[in-house]
């Protein structure tokens, strides 16, 4: 399925002219990163790793302003991208190991998905995502070969969860959030116990369903990415409702055996490149509001998925 436009890009048209205009600046200035040394093993412990970065097809000059935003922030971005994409983020990836991690989005309705999804690993792509806009619920039987073959694979993916933004509002379009709801990973996750799943978004707004399902499935994870810390900002202390079972017995195996029930999400923006520090900051304020420790922090802002990937670049 072909869309006109990517939903990352649809929010992009949607921003302010200033915010264009400020994005550009900050790209234009930041300084371009060495081809020097790995990083040092401080760098690597503090490494930050974005889940969720969308390419963007329409800049000639993605791959070079990623590396420019992400080198001072010490940033790895996974990059999910479209399949006719996969060469230029396959190559980049190589040359930039450290800032760039490969993901492949297929459609999951087209009839070619499974040759697309070989491809992808053929070329070392690390998982799938964003899977969204699916015509059928998540745990539909004709989808079930995708995950059989990501299970093979021991891969990562990302799926969008919780409500999904309108495209084509004067036209009607075969699109429906329940079909994207937080609790169909747990039947994923159960049936494909090598797969890590993660949910975009953490379900907005079933927040509940979602950090059910990561209490009890050790390989599902949830990012806040989306208008949840937006919408949230005020009332962040909340989060301690959904991830409430910290230092109980009421989960299961976590990263490093941490106890912290936040430990169950992992960091992904889903912005532009100038918007991953804002959301940086978002999840920062959502942790000082929630105490969360601040070895759980590490974890969630890129320990966890560090050891996933088998990150070493």
């Amino acid at each position: 399925m072909q869309h006109s436009f990517s939903r990352r890009q649809f929010l992009t048209a949607m921003g302010t002219a200033a915010a264009v205009s400020a994005s550009r600046s900050a790209v234009a200035t930041t300084p371009a990163p060495s081809e020097g040394p790995a990083p040092s093993s401080d760098q690597a412990a503090d490494r930050i790793v974005d889940m969720h970065v969308h390419f963007d097809e329409k800049n000639p000059n993605f791959v070079d302003d990623l590396v420019k935003v992400t080198e001072p922030l010490n940033v790895t971005a996974c990059v999910l991208t479209p399949y006719r994409s996969r060469m230029l983020i396959a190559e980049a990836a190589k040359r930039h190991p450290a800032r760039i991690v490969p993901f492949g989005y297929v459609d999951m309705d087209a009839p070619d998905t499974l040759r697309q999804a070989e491809e992808f690993h053929t070329l070392g792509y690390k998982g799938l995502g964003e899977l969204e806009f699916v015509k059928k619920p998540y745990t539909d039987p004709s989808y079930m070969p995708v995950y059989e073959l990501a299970d093979r694979h021991s891969w990562v993916v990302l799926f969008h969860t919780g409500i999904v933004l309108r495209q084509k509002f004067g036209e009607p379009e075969d699109v429906a959030s329940y079909r994207m709801r937080a609790f169909h990973l747990e039947e994923i996750a159960r049936r494909f116990p090598k797969i890590t799943v993660l949910g975009a978004h953490c379900g907005n707004p079933e927040y509940e369903w979602a950090g059910e399902v990561a209490r009890w499935n050790p390989n599902v994870f949830f990012d806040l990415s989306g208008s949840t810390l937006t919408k949230m900002q005020d009332r962040l202390v909340e989060f301690r409702k959904i991830f409430w079972w910290t230092g109980t017995k009421w989960g299961t195996k976590t990263p490093e055996d941490d106890p912290s029930a936040f430990v169950k999400l992992v960091f992904g923006s889903d912005e532009g490149l100038d918007g991953i520090a804002t959301v940086l900051s978002q999840y920062r304020a959502m942790f000082d509001a929630c105490d969360v420790p601040v070895r759980t922090r590490k974890l969630i802002l890129g320990g966890t998925l560090t050891k996933i990937l088998g990150l070493t670049a």
